[in-house]
């Protein structure tokens, strides 16, 4: 029996060439020898060669295509899914990267938001796009991650029937209070809490967001009761905040800085290890005593399940070279943003360890799936 080894990730022209001299080897012999496959994950499979000639000829035939797509692509408009409302961060980043993918390649990249249940209704819908380039989503982490682990009844998987670009930038989170808030400090917030338990109310844009995840785990260190208050994104949680209807919001900073600035609402406290530039006087969380405590939240690029990785490549060179001009940077400073370009393989690195990082919450009864 002749024992095959496939190689996962060689390049297109390697996998065309290896493919070639396994069929010639094929035809040379008895076309009803059998074959054994070395598969993932130590899985085997034994075939003919017959067989053998049809699956590889089949295989070079898929690659063919993807890289016929990639030479062609785009040759028409893409939509672009955003999973939250005009004028909050995520939606903002969506539009600079839209923006960015239609200078580069002369087709207009298109925002269609889908905004509601925390972006699994965006999530839903890309999971449902057809696999050519032709649709991808741009978000904060909580539908490309944490609404695997936050919502009982997701009708997909991220870590199945997505295919990730790259993250695309990121930041803390911003604990903000209204002008009559009863807390003008972290300490004085968890005070609030032990005084008056079971009434501390913290909004955040969404379910499973990052405002969500950074708020349960200040109550688990302080040990005190905070209430999620879920909002449909960051610019109604702002405008409640704004208006007094709600104390407290956990949320990316870019919405609430010319608030803080013109003295409109108060930052608390910024979940990085570091404070950050655009609020020099605002102190981290573990500045405000709990210690070693860091949250910080992605915004990243997906596309659907089987998306060609050549598409994939062409799309992630473009964010890269958007995100290392000057004119970037300055407009990602502004918003209190970081650009992170990773590779797709360490953004799937990143989906994982969100996903692992809010199961021990999910256990402990701090998020509640819904």
């Amino acid at each position: 029996m002749t024992a095959i080894k496939a190689c996962d990730r060689a390049d297109h022209s390697k996998q065309r060439n290896g493919l070639s001299q396994r069929f010639a080897l094929a035809i040379r012999h008895d076309s009803v020898a059998p074959i054994e496959l070395d598969l993932t994950g130590g899985r085997r499979r034994v075939m003919n060669r017959r067989e053998f000639i049809v699956l590889g000829g089949t295989a070079a035939m898929l690659a063919s295509r993807g890289i016929a797509l990639a030479d062609s692509w785009p040759s028409k408009s893409v939509v672009v899914i955003s999973a939250y409302p005009p004028g909050g961060t995520s939606d903002i980043i969506a539009r600079l990267v839209a923006d960015a993918l239609t200078a580069k390649y002369g087709q207009q990249f298109v925002i269609e938001n889908h905004a509601g249940a925390a972006g699994a209704l965006a999530g839903g819908r890309l999971a449902r796009a057809a696999a050519d380039g032709y649709t991808i989503m741009i978000s904060g982490s909580a539908p490309i991650a944490a609404n695997k682990v936050v919502q009982k009844n997701l009708a997909y998987d991220p870590q199945v029937d997505f295919t990730p670009i790259s993250i695309v930038a990121e930041s803390p989170a911003l604990l903000s209070a209204s002008a009559t808030a009863p807390a003008k400090s972290v300490q004085e917030l968890i005070a609030y809490a032990r005084a008056n338990p079971g009434k501390l109310n913290i909004g955040n844009p969404g379910a499973g967001t990052k405002g969500h995840i950074a708020a349960a785990i200040i109550g688990q260190m302080a040990g005190v009761q905070i209430n999620h208050i879920p909002y449909k994104g960051s610019p109604p949680l702002l405008a409640d905040l704004l208006g007094g209807h709600i104390h407290f919001a956990l949320d990316a900073p870019s919405n609430y800085l010319p608030h803080i600035r013109d003295a409109k609402i108060r930052g608390l406290a910024v979940t990085s290890a570091k404070r950050i530039p655009e609020l020099p006087e605002v102190q981290t969380v573990a500045e405000q005593g709990l210690n070693g405590y860091e949250q910080t939240l992605w915004f990243g690029a997906v596309g659907p399940k089987g998306m060609p990785k050549e598409i994939v490549a062409k799309i992630h060179t473009a964010i890269k070279e958007w995100s290392d001009t000057p004119a970037a940077q300055k407009k990602f400073a502004s918003l209190g943003l970081t650009p992170v370009v990773n590779s797709p393989d360490e953004m799937a690195g990143s989906i994982e360890r969100e996903i692992r990082s809010i199961e021990p919450l999910v256990k402990a009864g701090l998020v509640e799936p819904t």
